[in-house]
């Protein structure tokens, strides 16, 4: 039976530059990274990180000057996680595509979902989606109503490891 929860202040921020400046940052320990377009990335991280990794990614970037852009967008994205068995039956639910498979390490993607659009991770029993956050309880009312056929419950976020990605090498300010 699967739940759903949101993590609140997951850290978002968004990286844009050159594809090849892009291409050469090392992901941030504890982070899910997801290509958007050749010039923009996304890093996720656990709640109250975003000051830590906005720093980190800064100072990959300081070579590139004006030519690179991140930017702390935690405030602006929702981050919802379907974790369990049964997962895949409410996400079709409420998207009318099919999700990529994971091999255990997360798969980004994105696409409409809840009728709106969205940013996926994807793992082996464990849906993240990132949709705005004007549309935070649309989203969540609808997950809930799709959920409701496979007796999926809302819950609690984990009050560690949230993101489920790990907390190894994390500064949390």
């Amino acid at each position: 039976m699967p739940d759903l929860f949101e993590v609140k202040g997951a850290a978002k921020v968004r990286c844009f530059g050159r594809e090849a400046a892009l291409d050469g940052l090392s992901q941030p320990a504890g982070t899910l990274m997801g290509r958007i377009a050749p010039d923009e990335v996304i890093f996720v991280g656990q709640p109250g990180t975003a000051a830590a990794l906005v720093e980190d990614l800064q100072g990959q970037l300081a070579g590139e000057g004006n030519a690179a852009l991140v930017v702390d967008h935690t405030d602006g994205w929702t981050f919802f996680s379907l974790v369990g068995e049964g997962i895949e039956e409410v996400f079709a639910r409420e998207a009318n595509w099919k999700l990529p498979v994971s091999d255990g390490a997360p798969v980004f993607t994105v696409g409409k979902v809840c009728h709106v659009a969205g940013k996926l991770f994807v793992r082996p029993n464990r849906i993240d989606i990132m949709t705005g956050a004007e549309v935070v309880a649309h989203v969540r009312e609808s997950l809930n109503h799709a959920g409701h056929h496979v007796g999926m419950h809302e819950v609690a976020a984990p009050a560690v490891d949230p993101i489920g990605i790990g907390m190894e090498g994390v500064a949390v300010s």
